[in-house]
């Protein structure tokens, strides 16, 4: 063999090596920072939940309490639901070990379209959206409500329209897709409160 060929293949295989070793590293670091964001969100919706149950205690007046409770089940039921979501979507996985989530989990999809659950997934937001939204007369918080627990298509940077359950769950590492369903019961808590703030102030 040529000292040039011989000297082309080692520099070869220490290119490919660092690529490998670069993408598996920078790949251990994408799934660390998502776990680390979504630490913080169960973080702040716990937070939000409890500071909900200390604005709950404070409406006294007698047609904005029977409202608030009726929310106060509905998100209880939602975030329930997501983290059902959640654990069926771990398995035995451990729910910290963040590196070992780089697979895909594609329960909502099927070869030719949505599974089951993945229909059920979208029935659940639908319903709990035009559910929260019949308790809500502020509009500021309904178009909140209507962004935040929305199902609609999505529009990228380019302009091309994407199905929303697709474009958010579709062939994303374990760790994105818990991310993104803790984001959602975030959301949810925040709305929560959002709610409750509204009926504080109209209380006579």
């Amino acid at each position: 063999m040529k000292r040039s060929t011989l000297i082309f293949l080692v520099f070869s295989i220490i290119v490919v090596t660092g690529l490998i070793w670069f993408g598996m590293y920078a790949s251990r670091e994408v799934l660390t920072a998502f776990g680390t964001m979504n630490s913080r969100l169960e973080t702040h919706s716990t937070s939000v939940a409890k500071d909900n149950d200390s604005l709950l205690t404070l409406i006294k007046d007698e047609e904005h309490i029977l409202k608030a409770k009726e929310v106060d089940t509905l998100v209880d039921n939602f975030k329930k639901y997501l983290e059902s979501i959640k654990e069926e979507m771990l398995g035995i996985k451990n729910p910290t070990d963040y590196e070992k989530m780089d697979q895909a989990n594609n329960m909502f999809f099927t070869e030719n379209g949505f599974s089951e659950k993945g229909k059920e997934f979208l029935n659940k937001i639908n319903q709990f959206r035009e559910e929260i939204l019949k308790s809500v007369d502020d509009t500021d918080i309904k178009t909140t409500i209507s962004e935040k627990i929305s199902t609609n298509d999505v529009i990228d940077r380019s302009g091309k329209k994407h199905n929303w359950l697709i474009y958010n769950f579709k062939d994303f590492p374990l760790v994105a897709s818990i991310t993104k369903l803790t984001q959602m019961q975030s959301d949810v808590s925040s709305i929560e409160s959002d709610i409750y703030k509204e009926y504080l102030r109209k209380q006579k």
